[in-house]
């Protein structure tokens, strides 16, 4: 019985302490801002397409490729996302209408986007479509690095 008193103990013991442990400014806590999500999202863009841009070494002949692949994936400005505000007032085939539209709206923005993307990577040279493979596009899984923290786009050119 005392064996079961003192693993009880010992475990509310520790949830305590992690619970009041200071986590640290690398937490997350405080670090989003909602009112700027936005414009966040647009300088992290800019950012990628910029250490993307720099790892393709691309040439002359290649740069309006680019310009023009740069000008069809660019984020939507914070004005043309959809218009979620009226949808509590409709009823639910309204409602799921309403939703069915924007559905059709964003897959026809993913197909422009997709469109974009294979004309560029078809002016890239094999060794430049590794590394765009490589970099253009952030693995979910991984997060933006390797284990180590190095980020994708520091791989050298093969």
């Amino acid at each position: 019985m005392k064996l079961k008193q003192l693993v009880i103990a010992s475990t509310l013991a520790l949830i305590s302490v992690t619970a009041f442990a200071d986590h640290g400014p690398t937490c997350g806590k405080g670090k989003f801002d909602k009112t700027n999500w936005q414009e966040h999202r647009v300088e992290h863009f800019e950012k990628h397409q910029e250490r993307l841009h720099t790892v393709l070494q691309l040439t002359a002949a290649q740069e309006n490729a680019w310009n023009n692949y740069q000008a069809q994936i660019k984020p939507k400005d914070k004005g043309e996302r959809p218009d979620v505000a009226g949808l509590d007032t409709l009823n639910t085939v309204q409602r799921l209408d309403k939703m069915e539209a924007m559905d059709k709206e964003r897959d026809a923005r993913q197909a422009e986007r997709s469109k974009a993307i294979r004309t560029f990577y078809a002016q890239l040279n094999d060794a430049q479509k590794k590394v765009f493979d490589e970099n253009a596009f952030p693995h979910p899984h991984r997060g933006d690095h390797h284990p180590h923290g190095k980020p994708h786009h520091d791989k050298p050119q093969s």
